[in-house]
């Protein structure tokens, strides 16, 4: 691997660094797995881009390098195939008029104290009452969530109902029974006697009100051409419009965590899927990276030598992982990146120029070397590789060793940043070099 980090990431520009809570605009909904906005800026400036520039983001999650582009006068194309995750980055580019959204907020805060009933009462573990004991919302809130949202809904302005609907969601899940906690929802230690009540929903829905509205008129967009498309960016980069001169994103992660699943309140709350049918049809169409669906085979596997030695290990111990399944999953994630790399090289200016931030994986006492695999792949579709840095190393779970021995054991996984230019000098694989080395 590289010395002395080149990119200059630090702890202040990490792709991770927490978000702080005045960062205007990206504070209006949280995402663990959120860029930093910092990282974002840090691209941009090292690589030199210019306003007018096209910026690109293929998994846009819930926006950071969209508004961070927006922000510094970039336009913008970007992709997010969960419908929750791409109505958040839609919502925190929206301008609109700050005491238009603060009377319909009144509103809507004297609907809550008129509760109805949901139509999630009794689904799955939204309410109390189901066959698992444990349910995400106390009865008042989600009533009281009902009836905002229903008000809501009759606001007439378009931005202003997107932006109420944005904080009645961030309010409802500041009340929730359980938090998010990697690949799944917690509940919280002492739950049962410390659910929030119909009052603190409203007192929620206030706060997140007003720190939009002053972030409104303190943060103003100007008019910068943005592509925020609903879709999956394997099929739909082909179709953005220009070319770009960068791309900073980060896939989903080769861990097997569902990432729609980990959505799935806010997925429902705000009427983004009516059945599980509908979160299977999300599942479908996101990345390989896990087998909590019954995807398509993958076809294609040349995908360079360090592939092949990890497949085969990998393959070697399919009889004793948690899933028979892990080494066809892994194959099809990396023909998905394949697609991926593919499809941005094709758009990219010949100065174009792409920020990738990938963690390796193991299973089985297996290392998946994603950094190094994909750093073949990318010089494969035609990208000459300008570095890979390791950014920091993860700790290690249960999956990741041989037989469910102690995690103390397993494998250190690291997270990692590739950078790939349009052009270049040699195209001599990195994971050749590793091996022959």
């Amino acid at each position: 691997m590289p010395g002395p980090p080149a990119a200059g990431v630090n702890e202040l520009t990490a792709p991770y660094a927490p978000i702080l809570a005045d960062t205007a605009r990206h504070r209006w909904y949280f995402l663990k797995e959120g860029f930093s906005p910092a990282f974002v800026t840090h691209a941009l400036e090292t690589e030199a881009t210019e306003p007018g520039q096209l910026l690109v983001d293929p998994f846009s999650g819930g926006g950071t390098v969209p508004l961070t582009g927006a922000m510094t006068g970039r336009p913008v194309a970007a992709f997010e195939v969960n419908p929750f995750l791409h109505f958040v980055s839609n919502s925190k580019l929206l301008t609109t008029d700050c005491r238009d959204l603060r009377r319909s907020a009144t509103n809507v805060l004297q609907s809550m104290e008129h509760p109805v009933k949901s139509p999630l009462e009794g689904v799955s573990t939204f309410t109390e009452g189901n066959r698992w004991g444990r349910w995400l919302f106390p009865l008042p809130v989600i009533r009281a969530f009902e009836a905002g949202k229903q008000q809501v809904n009759r606001v007439a302005d378009a931005r202003s109902r997107s932006l109420l609907k944005l904080a009645l969601i961030g309010a409802a899940m500041d009340c929730c029974n359980a938090t998010r906690d990697g690949k799944c929802l917690r509940f919280r230690k002492g739950w049962t006697d410390r659910q929030a009540s119909a009052g603190r929903l409203r007192s929620r829905f206030e706060s997140r009100i007003g720190e939009i509205a002053t972030d409104l008129e303190e943060a103003p967009l100007d008019d910068v051409e943005t592509q925020l498309v609903k879709g999956d960016a394997r099929t739909q980069i082909a179709a953005t419009k220009g070319q770009f001169r960068l791309c900073v994103t980060s896939p989903p992660y080769l861990n097997s965590f569902d990432y729609s699943d980990v959505y799935r309140p806010e997925l429902f709350l705000g009427d983004f899927v009516a059945s599980t049918k509908d979160l299977m049809q999300i599942r479908l169409r996101t990345i390989r990276s896990h087998v909590q669906a019954s995807w398509k085979r993958p076809t294609r596997d040349e995908f360079g030598v360090m592939y092949r030695k990890c497949i085969e290990s990998l393959r070697e111990v399919a009889d004793g992982l948690w899933d028979k399944r892990l080494a066809t999953m892994v194959q099809a994630y990396f023909e998905d990146m394949d697609d991926v790399l593919r499809a941005l090289r094709g758009r990219a200016l010949p100065t174009g120029t792409v920020w990738l931030v990938v963690s390796t994986s193991a299973y089985g006492g297996v290392e998946i070397p994603v950094d190094l695999i994909l750093a073949d792949i990318g010089q494969q579709a035609g990208w000459f590789l300008r570095e890979v840095e390791v950014l920091r190393y993860l700790r290690s779970s249960s999956q990741h060793v041989e037989n469910g021995e102690d995690p103390k054991g397993a494998i250190k996984l690291r997270e990692s940043l590739l950078i790939f230019d349009a052009q270049g000098g040699s195209r001599k694989s990195v994971a050749r070099v590793l091996c022959d080395g």
